[in-house]
């Protein structure tokens, strides 16, 4: 996306409605701001933030947003890790992508490239501590996405514990960010992770997550490696589960992290790729953080189409959100295994 100057950029004030108000409320937060749901409503939360970074910055405290208050916003230090997302009225198309349950092989890379009508540049892939069904083998899975030049999107998958407790979080957080570490070697990925890598604590909604588990489990990504900078993120339905949505946004405001939401919402079940939908992709519970990826199409058979009930799904398709400042940089947060 081409970045739009403050002064090409709507005033806003108190009782503004819509996606420049996301935008905004989106940039407070990546100011360190008091973390504001992206509900694009102007309303007394986000007048209160304009007005606390107005006096910090020195500007006259209005509560107004021109283009002064632009300019300081983007002149403004930045959370680690965080990029604006645009607002756009374009038809723009993602990065594709797949995941899969099952190990990966070269001809299910064949296979997952003629269902979306493009090669898949990530994968995702389950890291849990154990050699359960799912869990990434290495020694099998490396040499084909390596071969394909396919990064790994790494997935904490414990969903029947995301409800618990802080310290049942910071376990299973310690635990899976180790599995992902000695998979692939510390001074591998610390040599070759650019500036962080992401990581996707999987919730599907049965039990709903839990603030404390966030908590514990967002701590311990951050603290699992002094050479690695995991950073951690969350998978969640888009539409579904209000509980984990709320429950997300009020551990950010008791300090934890996430980097940004994987959602599903898989609307018609088209494999094709097809021009980013901001209204499939948008959580229907605002939170304070954006979508990076969204899963389009879920539980696809070998035959490229919705598994019925006898069978099982094996592949799942997503994009990167294109209207990001740099989409790119989100492929390069994922883990390009090596040969």
């Amino acid at each position: 996306m081409n970045k739009i100057e403050p002064n090409q950029r709507p005033s806003l004030q108190k009782g503004t409605r819509g996606e420049w108000v996301v935008f905004l409320q989106d940039v407070l937060n990546g100011c360190k701001c008091n973390p504001l749901d992206l509900d694009g409503d102007f309303g007394d939360l986000t007048e209160n933030e304009v007005k606390l970074f107005q006096k910090e910055v020195g500007l006259t405290v209005n509560g107004e947003v021109d283009t002064n208050t632009w300019t300081a916003l983007d002149q403004h230090e930045k959370l680690f890790g965080w990029q604006c997302e645009w607002p756009s009225q374009s038809s723009l198309t993602g990065i594709g992508g797949a995941d899969t349950l099952e190990n990966v092989t070269a001809d299910m890379i064949s296979k997952a490239a003629t269902f979306m009508g493009n090669s898949p540049r990530f994968w995702g892939r389950y890291f849990q501590g154990n050699s359960n069904e799912g869990e990434y083998l290495h020694n099998k899975e490396n040499k084909p996405l390596h071969d394909k030049q396919i990064r790994v999107l790494p997935i904490s998958r414990r969903t029947r514990m995301v409800g618990g407790t802080k310290e049942q979080g910071n376990e299973i957080g310690s635990s899976h960010a180790k599995d992902v570490i000695l998979t692939f070697g510390e001074d591998y990925l610390a040599s070759s992770q650019g500036d962080g890598l992401y990581f996707f604590l999987d919730v599907e909604g049965q039990p709903s997550l839990s603030k404390e588990f966030y908590l514990g489990w967002s701590e311990a990504i951050l603290k699992a490696s002094s050479k690695v900078k995991l950073l951690p993120c969350l998978y969640l339905s888009a539409k579904q589960d209000p509980t984990s949505k709320q429950n997300l946004g009020a551990a950010m405001r008791a300090g934890a992290q996430c980097h940004g939401l994987w959602v599903a919402n898989y609307g018609h079940q088209i494999t094709k790729i097809r021009p980013w939908d901001r209204d499939q992709s948008a959580p229907a519970t605002p939170v304070p953080c954006k979508v990076l990826i969204h899963q389009y199409a879920g539980d696809i058979n070998n035959n490229g189409v919705p598994a019925d009930k006898t069978e099982n799904g094996v592949y799942d398709f997503s994009q990167i959100n294109p209207f990001l400042d740099d989409p790119e940089l989100v492929l390069k947060r994922l883990i390009l295994p090596p040969a």
